[in-house]
């Protein structure tokens, strides 16, 4: 039967085909891939698998299908930078996608003063943006947005899924106060943890853009079994290569693959933003960066290539006692 391999197991290349095919938005193909499940009937019975259960994960050799992006620094929904990144993200079929930090409309922070009614509006074209996340064609999709937590303005980082639609997981600790990020007057931190999402059977831990310069954290997801840690961001140009020896570290001390998505090129306001999305194996090795021609780019991810680096060097090695740290 097609898809099945010499022993009847669901092949890899079945569920991860290297080769991109269109596939029409809306069509039952397209809703079976958001869905991540998966049917194949035989005769009159039929096996069902759903992505992201201990089945699947079995059959498929824990590998995961990432994909990253630079998206353009202004981007607003329906338009066609939108539709164009849409297009790239279903050419690369992933299985989780990862938006760079709060993708829609102006990067408000660049203000020195905080207004309510910019934030207002900035949330709302969120709302009207994440809306329609199905377009990407990912049955899983990562990101931040801006959100009032009760009184407090908060960066807030969320996993939406094809079958549960969006759940908020972390939001920003530690922001910024210069030219063009002023965040620390925008935003507030909301509840001060750093706990993982999942999705599809994947846990996902946030750092989102400067959090990561606080590397005990990535340690602490690591020790809390993550398989991905997420960094969306919105920095210079001048700063790239800083981030990405940050964006290692962080692999290297926790044991997970890590991913980070970016702005880039510049906004109305005369703002530029660097580009530049990577993902960084758990071992600390660049397996793939962006680019202006190439906006999008994919891995597939091996979830034993994370188990052992946590049993590996540096990851074992004990912490400080309680109190001392």
């Amino acid at each position: 039967m097609q898809g099945l391999d010499a022993y009847g197991r669901v092949s890899q290349r079945a569920l991860f085909p290297r080769k991109a095919v269109p596939i029409r938005p809306g069509s039952p193909v397209h809703y079976l891939r958001l869905t991540g499940f998966l049917a194949f009937r035989k005769n009159r019975g039929h096996l069902g698998l759903t992505i992201g259960s201990p089945l699947i994960t079995q059959v498929c050799g824990g590998r995961v299908r990432l994909a990253v992006c630079e998206a353009p620094a202004q981007m607003t929904p329906g338009s066609s930078d939108w539709q164009r990144l849409a297009h790239k993200v279903n050419s690369h079929m992933p299985d989780v996608f990862l938006l760079n930090e709060m993708p829609f409309g102006h990067w408000i922070s660049a203000g020195t003063e905080s207004h309510r009614e910019t934030l207002l509006e900035s949330q709302r074209i969120h709302d009207e943006g994440l809306a329609g996340l199905a377009e990407l064609g990912s049955s899983v999709v990562v990101g931040t947005r801006p959100m009032f937590e009760g009184s407090r303005s908060t960066n807030q980082g969320f996993i939406w899924t094809a079958n549960s639609g969006l759940e908020p997981v972390h939001t920003k600790q530690f922001f910024p106060d210069e030219g063009g990020y002023y965040e620390a007057r925008w935003f507030e931190r909301g509840e001060q943890r750093f706990d993982l999402g999942s999705a599809n059977g994947l846990t996902i831990g946030f750092l989102i853009c400067t959090d990561v310069w606080f590397n005990e954290w990535a340690r602490h997801y690591g020790r809390q079994g993550a398989d991905l840690i997420v960094i969306p961001r919105a920095t210079p140009r001048p700063s790239l290569s800083r981030w990405l020896v940050a964006t290692r570290m962080a692999a290297i001390v926790s044991g997970c693959y890590v991913a980070s998505s970016n702005r880039a090129g510049a906004d109305d306001r005369g703002q530029e933003f660097g580009g530049a999305g990577w993902i960084v194996d758990p071992f600390g090795e660049v397996l793939a960066t962006t680019s202006t021609d190439d906006t999008v780019m994919a891995v597939e991810m091996d979830l034993s290539l994370a188990k052992r680096a946590k049993r590996e060097y540096p990851c074992y090695v004990e912490e400080l006692p309680r109190g001392l740290a």
